[in-house]
């Protein structure tokens, strides 16, 4: 099976762009030299590697080639970076080079909200002090972060599926503990006879998008049947968890965000119940010193917030 790095850059322009026209603009190429590379690469690899639709799809086996290929790149501009070596910190000084110019490695990581607001930042901060990375932080619900994973656009996703996708290591990293809470105005209003089913059938639930169903999870608790809350959609950690303070609804939010606001008064515990979501880090099966150091931030940073 012979596959060429320029096969592999081929693939992902393709899926990139959308279109083969849009490839060969990026890649300085005909339309019909991007075809060929294509056709060479399928018939190199024995499978289709692409779905010629508009936008262009990538097969499930082309997935694996489009990690191969993200990989390929990261690995190789690591090996850029190391030959060239790291100078001295600091401003230049006769021949020597100053570390700030080194060129820097595109290092896109998927992760859901919560967790990039809570304690991810800290890891994103330091990775780029380590190394010469520039990160790129992809948001989407944890139970789809991996998508990112199995279309090659992403070197790690924070995730709640323990599933691992081909290619990838699986590292259990705790649990985030959700409560649900609401306003004590909100409470006098909506709830003034506690966690009665019709109550919460008509009171204004807090969501983060359509995709949050830790609300609808809590409710079947609550109320032990299905109810049909109005929904307020409030798509930001910080944001939604403001909306629940300042009255908007009640919501599930998390436990360490959450705290403050409870010992000062401001919102209170709806009953006993609770969410706990485990969450993984899944992250390529790769030698790369970058992918290891990574690893080990997230891992360390996790233990500090998560159950």
């Amino acid at each position: 099976m012979d596959i060429s790095s320029e096969g592999l850059q081929t693939l992902a322009a393709v899926i990139r762009e959308g279109t083969f026209d849009g490839a060969a603009v990026t890649l300085h190429l005909t339309p019909s030299a991007v075809s060929q590379r294509m056709k060479a690469l399928e018939k190199a690899v024995g499978v289709v590697l692409v779905q010629r639709t508009k936008p262009v799809r990538a097969t499930p086996d082309g997935e694996i080639l489009l990690r191969l290929a993200a990989q390929w790149d990261l690995l190789r501009l690591e090996a850029a970076a190391d030959l060239a070596g790291k100078p001295e910190a600091g401003p230049t000084t006769g021949d020597q080079r100053d570390w700030r110019d080194l060129p820097r490695i595109h290092l896109p990581i998927a992760a859901n909200a919560d967790s990039i607001s809570i304690w991810l930042l800290p890891v994103v901060a330091e990775i780029q002090r380590l190394h010469p990375v520039a990160v790129e932080v992809l948001r989407d619900d944890e139970s789809h972060s991996t998508g990112f994973l199995r279309a090659g656009q992403a070197v790690g996703a924070i995730t709640s599926d323990p599933r691992p996708v081909r290619g990838c290591t699986v590292l259990p990293l705790g649990s985030m503990r959700y409560l649900p809470v609401a306003s004590t105005d909100f409470i006098k209003t909506w709830l003034p006879n506690g966690l009665r089913a019709a109550d919460l059938a008509r009171a204004p639930m807090v969501s983060f998008d359509r995709k949050d169903t830790i609300q609808l999870d809590l409710l079947n608790r609550l109320t032990r049947q299905h109810v049909d809350p109005p929904v307020t959609y409030v798509p930001a950690s910080v944001e939604y968890h403001r909306a629940v303070e300042l009255g908007a609804g009640w919501g599930a939010v998390p436990a360490t965000q959450i705290e403050p606001a409870l010992a000062a008064g401001r919102v209170k515990k709806l009953g006993t119940q609770h969410v706990d979501i485990t969450l993984f880090w899944q992250y390529w099966k790769l030698g790369s010193p970058i992918v290891n150091d990574l690893t080990d931030l997230i891992r360390d940073s996790a233990q500090q917030f998560l159950v």
